[in-house]
C-alpha cells in the first residue's frame, strides 16, 4: 500500500494510492478528524477509552468488557465482548459531535472490523447522533449495520428516525471487513473491502445534525463469547 495527495478545499488529503476514497489522513485549516488505531489508547477507567462515552449493556450476571489488545496485538485492536444474554454489549461514540454532512462539506468514514458470531449478532460502525441506545434508538446518522438473525449488513442514512437502507455485505464469523464511505458535498458512496457498493438516495442524510465517530455491538442471542474486534476507525472531513 502506498499513498497519495491531493487538495480538497485549501487542505491537504493523503489517500491510499489503491483507493482514492479511501482517506487515511488530512491536514489544513478547515480538517476536522478522529483517527483511532487502538494502540496507545489510554483508558479512563475499565472498559472505557478515554476521550469516549461508552455504554455498557448487561441485562444479567456477569460483564461485558471493552479491552485494548495493544499488548497482544502489535497493530492494535479494541475487543469488546458480550455478557452472556441476548442483548448485552456496549454502546462507545467519540465525545462530543463534530461532523455534518452538509453541502460541499466532503466527509470519509472508515473501519475494519470482525465478529465472531455471522448471525447471532447486531453491531453498527458510522457517524451516529450521540445516544446511549445506537441499536433500535437511533434518530440520526450515517452507518453501517447488521440486526441479529440475519448475515446482512445495510448502509444506512437516517434522519428523524426515516431510513434509507443499502445491502452492502453478507457477514461472515471472524473475517475482516473495511467499510467506507465517502460523502463528496453533493452525493454519498459507500465501500466494502474497497469495492464500490450501489450508490443510495440523499432523502435521509442528516445534513442538518452533527454527529460522532460510533460502534455499537450487541449479543444477538443467549451465550457467552460474542465479540467484536475493531482494528482501527477514521472520520476525516473538510469543514
Amino acid at each position: 500500500m502506498g499513498m497519495h495527495s491531493k487538495w480538497v478545499q485549501g487542505n491537504l488529503v493523503f489517500y491510499d494510492s489503491r483507493y482514492e476514497h479511501r482517506w487515511l489522513d488530512a491536514i489544513g485549516p478547515t480538517v476536522t478528524k478522529a483517527l483511532e488505531e487502538f494502540v496507545f489508547t489510554p483508558f479512563s477507567a475499565a472498559d472505557s477509552p478515554s476521550g469516549y462515552t461508552t455504554t455498557l449493556v448487561e441485562l444479567g450476571a456477569g460483564e461485558t468488557t471493552v479491552a485494548l489488545l495493544a499488548a497482544t496485538v502489535p497493530e492494535g485492536n479494541l475487543l469488546i465482548t458480550a455478557d452472556a444474554n441476548e442483548n448485552d454489549g456496549a454502546n462507545i461514540q467519540r465525545l462530543g459531535e463534530a461532523f455534518l454532512l452538509a453541502a460541499n462539506k466532503p466527509c470519509y468514514f472508515g473501519a475494519r472490523f470482525k465478529v465472531n458470531e455471522a448471525t447471532q449478532s447486531d453491531f453498527i460502525l458510522g457517524l451516529c447522533i450521540t445516544g446511549a441506545t445506537l441499536l433500535g434508538g437511533m434518530t440520526e446518522g450515517v452507518y453501517f449495520r447488521k440486526v441479529d438473525g440475519v448475515t446482512t449488513c445495510n448502509f444506512v442514512l437516517e434522519n428523524g428516525s426515516t431510513e434509507t437502507e443499502t445491502a452492502v455485505l453478507t457477514v461472515a464469523a471472524n473475517t475482516y471487513y473495511v467499510v467506507e464511505f465517502l460523502w463528496n458535498g453533493v452525493a454519498i458512496d459507500s465501500w466494502v473491502d474497497g469495492v464500490l457498493q450501489t450508490r443510495p438516495v440523499i432523502t435521509n442524510l442528516p445534513q442538518a445534525q452533527t454527529l460522532t465517530p460510533s460502534i455499537a455491538f450487541l449479543s444477538g442471542a443467549a451465550g457467552a463469547g460474542k465479540t467484536m474486534t475493531i482494528d482501527c476507525i477514521r472520520a476525516i472531513q473538510i469543514q
